[in-house]
């Protein structure tokens, strides 16, 4: 409505402009002059409405007017009121976005991040929760926010710059219950037992007799066993052998428990200068935990002489065969043809 509004206002002021140009040079005043600027202004006014207006318009409009107050209050940080049982996410994500931009509050910033978060946008979540930081730099919130954030584009993994964030928040509150859950459960995906055990013990400590007791006490089992495991897993050597196979290929020795299929447990590819060459799994070629029945690992390996291939090209490999993870190599892998 904005645009005919303007044309509309541009002719009048034209028309009277020419209407005192016309007195002082003795000429009589008549409508009759501005009958075609008018009509121009009609037909541009009727084609914007018609053809211009864009079909989400007038949805942004009505969110406008329903969730500017919400919007405020938010940014002035006051909680929701009796009429804010029904709010949508995404239209006050729209409209507090606007605001926000234009008067920054802390409390606008992290509530905004909470419905990114909620709507499954971590990249945005973390652009709000630093904006949020930058107002107040000790904010536990804001902090964890960023955690979730940094976590969630991880796919649920811990990293080294959310750790750094909820250790920022538990050297100020250690025993800061929501820091201690977030990292129990995203070092527990990124594989870091132990890491996950100290926080799920730090809970057990405050909340063993609670309703979240037994809980607690299963994810600390959990991550007991498998840091248990990676103790004896992690660090496995091979040596593999190829005498009739040409060197200066690309290697890829990958773990399975007997008889399955699809995502190894663990894999590693390198580049082979000359055989015998020597692999050893680290915890950072584990892409599933550790298994219970360690017995039934088996591995393998493949090859191809064009250095830089995918696994798909390495046609030349070796069959499953058992290994002891005690021993130095675990096993030694013959390459054939």
């Amino acid at each position: 409505m904005i645009l005919p509004l303007v044309l509309v206002l541009a002719v009048l002021v034209g028309f009277l402009l020419w209407r005192r140009e016309s007195r002082r040079a003795g000429a009589p005043v008549t409508w009759s002059g501005l009958a075609l600027p008018l009509l121009v202004a009609g037909l541009a006014g009727l084609g914007y409405l018609t053809l211009g207006l864009h079909p989400e318009t007038l949805d942004w409009l009505s969110e406008q007017r329903r969730y500017d107050a919400v919007a405020e209050r938010v940014i002035r940080g006051e909680g929701p009121s009796d009429e804010d049982h029904d709010i949508s996410a995404q239209a006050l994500t729209r409209v507090l976005q606007a605001k926000v931009v234009r008067d920054p509050t802390l409390p606008g910033w992290y509530t905004l991040g909470l419905l990114y978060d909620q709507l499954g946008a971590p990249a945005q979540a973390q652009e709000a929760a630093r904006r949020a930081l930058a107002l107040d730099p000790r904010d536990d919130g804001a902090r964890l926010l960023l955690a979730r954030g940094l976590i969630a584009q991880n796919q649920g993994r811990l990293n080294d710059e959310a750790d750094a964030q909820i250790r920022q928040v538990l050297a100020d509150n250690p025993t800061h219950d929501g820091a201690l859950m977030l990292r129990a459960m995203a070092a527990t995906e990124a594989r870091r037992f132990e890491l996950a055990a100290d926080s799920w013990r730090a809970l057990l400590v405050r909340h063993g007799d609670g309703e979240a007791g037994n809980l607690i006490r299963q994810g600390l089992a959990r991550a007991e066993a498998q840091q248990q495991r990676g103790a004896r897993l992690q660090n496995l050597t091979f040596t593999v052998r190829a005498p009739d196979l040409p060197d200066g290929g690309t290697l890829f020795v990958f773990l399975r428990q007997e008889g399955g299929s699809g995502q190894p447990l663990a894999a590693r590819r390198v580049l082979v200068d000359s055989f015998p060459v020597t692999v050893t799994l680290g915890a950072d070629d584990w892409l599933r935990n550790y298994p219970e029945r360690i017995d039934t690992l088996r591995v393998a390996a493949r090859y191809t002489p064009a250095p830089g291939s995918s696994v798909e090209q390495a046609h030349l490999g070796s069959a499953p065969q058992s290994l002891d993870p005690d021993a130095q190599p675990a096993a030694i892998i013959e390459l054939g043809r």
